[in-house]
């Protein structure tokens, strides 16, 4: 099968030249005593855009930004915002992606308040989701995370009325450095959905592995494989199990 290439190149060499000049830059804040913040950048793609077990379309090139910023050194206590952009090549479907959330960390918890700012550009719509979610460090050896969604459909969807629909999810995962440049990274939950976009009853399972691989002291190669298992409620929305793959470049500042 030949993979279609994407609509602009342009676009994506912007990107990639901003992920050199950070990986250029980066080295150079680590040097200072203490940073102010820390966070990433990323391009990357995938062979399909999946988000929480639906199926959005296939080819998909994307870039996103994280960053945490410290509210006093060691209070435990910090704020992570960050977006994302995704465009699957084979369909008119794009989104882009805005959150913003609160941090506390409490001994091996870690608990987390926010909301997303959803813009989808080619159906001129906008929605929004907000939630809290709270992880927890299990001897040192699994983090935990269980995170609960509200989401807010607004114009544009069905039945064109103002309504909220809800997702829960569990997850686990666990990191394990082979060599000191590259470790495979596991993950794998459930979710289930009350009204979460046609979805009702237990969304669906999933399980993913990452091998970064660590280019610098700053750059991250992470190609990935994954698969998501549709249960009662992405059936009846019509939705199938899935295999992704796919990789990100990822430069950390």
């Amino acid at each position: 099968m030949s993979v279609p290439l994407p609509r602009s190149f342009e676009k994506l060499g912007l990107l990639l030249g901003c992920l050199v000049v950070g990986g250029a830059i980066a080295p150079m804040a680590g040097a200072e005593e203490e940073a102010a913040f820390y966070g990433r950048a990323e391009v990357g793609f995938h062979n399909q855009y999946n988000f929480r077990g639906f199926k959005a379309g296939d080819w998909a090139p994307s870039a996103a930004f994280d960053l945490v910023i410290p509210v006093r050194a060691q209070s435990g206590l910090a704020f992570n915002l960050g977006a994302w952009y995704v465009d699957p090549i084979d369909d008119s479907y794009n989104e882009v992606g805005i959150y913003a959330y609160s941090i506390a960390s409490v001994a091996d918890f870690q608990f987390r308040v926010g909301g997303i700012f959803f813009v989808f550009p080619s159906d001129d719509l906008v929605t929004g989701e907000f939630g809290a979610a709270v992880s927890y460090s299990l001897l040192d050896f699994v983090d935990l995370k269980l995170s609960w969604w509200s989401d807010v459909k607004g114009d544009g969807f069905w039945e064109d009325e103002l309504r909220f629909g809800h997702y829960a999810e569990f997850s686990a995962e666990k990191s394990i450095e082979l060599t000191n440049w590259l470790s495979v990274d596991l993950a794998t939950g459930v979710s289930y959905g009350i009204d979460y976009y046609g979805s009702d009853g237990w969304n669906h399972a999933f399980a993913t592995v990452d091998f970064p691989v660590a280019i610098s002291e700053t750059i991250t190669l992470k190609p990935y494989v994954g698969g998501t298992l549709a249960l009662e409620g992405l059936e009846d929305a019509g939705e199938d199990d899935q295999f992704l793959w796919g990789l990100r470049l990822a430069v950390g500042f």
